[in-house]
Order: structure tokens, then C-alpha cells, then sequence
């Protein structure tokens, strides 16, 4: 995914140090007509950039070639705390970069329904990450250079709001992508990494993420969200460590995975992860289903949301013989219809051990 509009912020056409900024009237028209735009699906921030963008011809026309459409939006994974806006200039350069933001992370997952591959999640993943790191570290440099060494405060101008609001967007915007397949990628970074080792910065700069908490309806002022039932994840609930322990014991003891090609690493963190892209990973049991499926009914209570549908959606899960396992595979593997699955007394034995 190109970030053509924000790198434009400190490459191109839409340099705070290049743009007229005499005009306060004229950016207090465009944020106010701007922010009137109900936001509920990723056409409506499309057409929010849009019309943010009205004086910038040549950016609407980058614009007009990326994907609109009608599917609901999400949030951001985390939430940053910076400094307000303090006039119409401000306010813009707040709002674009905001509302980009957002429309490049929707767009993001809006595409990667489409990746069937691990392969191809990993490369498209790890690309925009690559492509937000560099734009980051770039405008750190640029901060720097102009001597914006601390926060932006009442007496700052326009070009150190927006340089910040540029980097610290994209910091937020590199950890939600990351956060959102964290379960597909081989290796993640922490935010004190981040900046010590990929911005090469004092680790006295770091400003923290906050985990946003999805929500059913958004009050005035808060961030984007999405309803529960338009997300795939199970809902876990309990101790990490108990449910670590049951999956490893399970796996030592009756196979529960094909370790060739899945750990028991890899099942927790799709079992715990709070938004799973269909077919992010590949989880391939090494038991018969119907054990699996037993070993499903014993972890529900665990979770909210372990159900047969969501176990389908999330198309991850594969069985013995590498065929994509679906509700009606799990529905009929159900002891309630067959003879008990024969390691029932040791998968039993193992959860009663954990209570």
C-alpha cells in the first residue's frame, strides 16, 4: 500500500511550508464542510479526504485510483495522546492527517481480504510497514532539522503541528496494522524498539499507545468503531498462562496440531487475538476432527465468542488431511452424535487439572 497523500505532507504539494496559509477563512470553510461528512463506511472517509484535499487537484487525482466502498469502518488498534489544534491551520492539517490515516488502514483491510496466501499477507504486510517506518523516520529528521525539539504549544507554528501530527499518526498507524496481523507476521516490534532502533531516537520522545476498546456506538468526539458482530475473534477471556498450558498439554498428548506446519504458539495467538483477517494463518490439526471439536466444547468457557460460525469465518483452521474445516465438519464430529472421541479421558484430564 503506497502512503502517497501523507508522504506528500513532507515531500510534495502539501508542505505546510509551501501551502498560502494567509487564508484562515478558507481552511475554517473546508474543516467545517469536511467534518460534516457522516463517517460510516470507508466511501465516506474517502469522500472526507476528498473534500479536504478540494485546493489540491493533483492529490484528489491520486485519490480518485484507490478502492471506495460501502463496508463499515474500523478503528485504529490505538489511540495517541497530542497536542490540540490551535487555529484553522492546525485544525486542517489535523483533520487530513487524521482522516487519511484512517482511510489507509481501512483500505488496507479492505484489500486484504482478498490475500488466501500467508505468503502474500507477510509481503503486503510487511511492505506498508516498511513504507510507514521510513516516512516516520523521515519527518523525525525533519523535526529535528528545524530544531522542533519539544512538544507543539500555543506560540508554535503551523509546520511543527503538522510535522508532528505527520509522524505521530504514522506511529499509530504502523502498531494498528501490526496489532491487526500480529498472528500472521513472523516477528513484531515493541514501541521502545521503534523508536530506539527503527527512528533512532531518545527514548525520552516516545509518546504511548493506548489500546482503543471497540465499542457498539461512538459518543461525540470519539474514535471510529465497529460493532462486535462485525469482527471475527473468540472473546478469550481468562488467564493467558492457563490457556498456554492447556494448548501445550494437548498437543503433547494428543496431537491436538500438525507441528510441521503449525505451534501451539501460533493457535493461542489466534485464539486470543481480538481481530482475525479470514485466512491470515494456517492452524492444521494433527488429531481427528472429532477430537478437536471435543477439545472446542471444553475451551467455550473460556471464551465469548468460540462458536462453530466463527471457527468457519476465520478460515484458519485446517484438518487432518488439510481440507479447511467448516461448521458442518465440527457440527457432525459432535460426540452428541457419534461414540465419544477415544482420548476423551485424557483431554478431560488435562482441564480438570487447570481448574
Amino acid at each position: 500500500m503506497e502512503i502517497i497523500i501523507l508522504d506528500n505532507i513532507l515531500h510534495g504539494s502539501l508542505k505546510p511550508w509551501k501551502v498560502d496559509l494567509s487564508n484562515t477563512r478558507r481552511f475554517t470553510e473546508i474543516v467545517k464542510n469536511a467534518k460534516a461528512i457522516p463517517l460510516t463506511t470507508l466511501s465516506d472517509i474517502f469522500g472526507q479526504v476528498s473534500y479536504l484535499l478540494t485546493d489540491f487537484p493533483l492529490q484528489q487525482k491520486v485519490l480518485a485510483l484507490e478502492p471506495k466502498s460501502l463496508v463499515p469502518l474500523q478503528p485504529l488498534r490505538f489511540d495517541i495522546e497530542l497536542p490540540k489544534y490551535i487555529n484553522a491551520v492546525t485544525h486542517f492539517y489535523n483533520l487530513l492527517i487524521t482522516a487519511e490515516t484512517h482511510r489507509l488502514y481501512n483500505t488496507f483491510l479492505y484489500q486484504a481480504v482478498n490475500w488466501s496466501d500467508i505468503i502474500d499477507v507477510r509481503y503486503n504486510v510487511n511492505q506498508t510497514l516498511t513504507n510507514i517506518r521510513v516516512l516516520a523516520k523521515q519527518t523525525g529528521i525533519e523535526l529535528k532539522e528545524r530544531e522542533y525539539l519539544s512538544l507543539p504549544h500555543e506560540q508554535s507554528d503551523a509546520i511543527h503541528f503538522a510535522l508532528f501530527y505527520l509522524k505521530h499518526f504514522l506511529i499509530r498507524l504502523y502498531f494498528s496494522i501490526q496489532e491487526h496481523f500480529r498472528v500472521s507476521l513472523d516477528k513484531t516490534t515493541t514501541l521502545e524498539d521503534f523508536y530506539l532502533l527503527d527512528l533512532e531516537e531518545s527514548i525520552s520522545n516516545l509518546i504511548q499507545l493506548k489500546p482503543v476498546i471497540l465499542t457498539e456506538s461512538p459518543e461525540e468526539g470519539e474514535d471510529l468503531t465497529i460493532k462486535d458482530q462485525d469482527r471475527i475473534w473468540f472473546g478469550f477471556k481468562d488467564k493467558l498462562d492457563t490457556l498456554t498450558t492447556i494448548i501445550n498439554q494437548l498437543c503433547f498428548k494428543i496431537e491436538l496440531l500438525n507441528e510441521d506446519v503449525s505451534s501451539s504458539e501460533d493457535l493461542v495467538k489466534v485464539l486470543i487475538s481480538k481481530s482475525l483477517t479470514p485466512g491470515c494463518t494456517k492452524i492444521q490439526i494433527g488429531c481427528e476432527t472429532k477430537h478437536f471439536r471435543y477439545c472446542i466444547d471444553k475451551l467455550q468457557p473460556y471464551f465469548s465468542y468460540l462458536t462453530l460460525s466463527n471457527i468457519e469465518k476465520s478460515k484458519i483452521f485446517y484438518s487432518k488431511k488439510d481440507t479447511l474445516i467448516t461448521a458442518n465438519n465440527l457440527s457432525a464430529s459432535s460426540s452428541k452424535n457419534k461414540l465419544e472421541p477415544k482420548e476423551k479421558a485424557t483431554i478431560d484430564r488435562i482441564f480438570n487439572q487447570m481448574k
